[in-house]
């Protein structure tokens, strides 16, 4: 069985200020984000995930595969996965992976890493997605990185366990074509995400005997805080997503979003915690348990969350204007 031998976030240092972006645009009500996590003008999607992945790897080099996972990577048509590789100084013969991915991506990837026979590989979840103008109050777009070592042949902190899944075909949040900016209807988000987490948690319970309200901590997406009112109705406890809950304090960080929430679990787990990592993008639902062997050694990631230097709107705006066309 495949097991985590060590992990990495990288939460980007400044705060863009939410509340002002509203009233900036007439948008009235309370921010639904405190602040947004936002990537300076000479960071992204890769450099961050440089970040993570080298407090994950902690100096290792022997890494058979290199899998990585968003949905804005910082160019097209090469592999950022072989990219991140070579900024790393990774031995060379290493699979290289790249997943163009919503909020799944890393359980995907946890599942792609446990059927590789190529040794320990690093998984990284990447994400900064940029909306438009006063879209930035809906779609709450901030940015991180999170990286695992995943070893299918080595004893580590956690084992990855079952993995179960769901699925509507529904259009809530999402691309068309080569567009750059994400399209929504958030009441199908929340209605969707509900309903369809829901199945693959019940579907997980059916394979492992264990109920959603009986594990430690729920480490769910966060697309938007509104969703995470429905886990209530999976019979998750308050408690469990307190300590992992991190959407109302630094915004939406997208393919990084589990990711984030599996790094403040395993921060707060001891020996014999067990983790649901909830994952929701697309229609699909991914439901995967994770099982402490061994106390972790933190990595504060809620000091990364909770830190952070504000910006002003101007500066917010000079540095994500425009990011999807030109290069910085």
């Amino acid at each position: 069985m495949a097991t985590l031998t060590s992990y990495g976030a990288y939460v980007p240092q400044y705060r863009a200020p939410l509340g002002e972006i509203q009233k900036f645009y007439g948008r009235p009500g309370r921010p639904r984000s405190r602040a947004l996590a936002t990537p300076s003008i000479d960071e992204d999607t890769l450099t961050m995930a440089f970040e993570a992945s080298r407090d994950a790897l902690k100096g290792e080099r022997g890494v058979g595969a290199v899998i990585t996972a968003t949905q804005a990577p910082p160019f097209g048509l090469r592999k950022m996965s072989a990219t991140l590789s070579r900024a790393l100084r990774l031995d060379d013969g290493a699979v290289h992976i790249d997943l163009g991915a919503n909020a799944n991506g890393l359980l995907d990837a946890f599942r792609i890493a446990a059927t590789l026979d190529v040794g320990p590989t690093l998984v990284v979840a990447t994400d900064h997605l940029v909306a438009y103008r006063d879209r930035v109050a809906d779609v709450l777009s901030a940015g991180a990185a999170t990286a695992f070592l995943v070893d299918p042949g080595k004893s580590g902190f956690a084992t990855l366990g079952p993995q179960a899944r769901a699925a509507d075909e529904v259009f809530d949040v999402w691309l068309l074509g080569r567009e750059q900016e994400p399209r929504f209807r958030l009441e199908v988000l929340f209605d969707s995400y509900g309903k369809v987490t829901a199945r693959a948690a019940k579907a997980l319970a059916a394979i492992t005997k264990r109920e959603t309200g009986r594990y430690t901590s729920i480490c769910p997406s966060q697309p938007h805080p509104q969703v995470l009112r429905s886990l209530g109705k999976l019979g998750a406890r308050p408690e469990q997503i307190e300590g992992t809950s991190f959407v109302g304090d630094i915004g939406n960080v997208g393919a990084a979003s589990v990711g984030l929430a599996l790094c403040l679990g395993l921060d707060a787990s001891r020996k014999g915690s067990s983790l649901l990592a909830l994952a929701y993008g697309g229609g699909e639902a991914v439901a995967q348990e994770i099982t402490v062997t061994a106390k972790p050694k933190g990595i504060g990631t809620r000091g990364m969350i909770d830190g952070g230097e504000p910006i002003a709107l101007g500066t917010y705006y000079r540095w994500t204007e425009g990011r999807q066309q030109q290069p910085h």
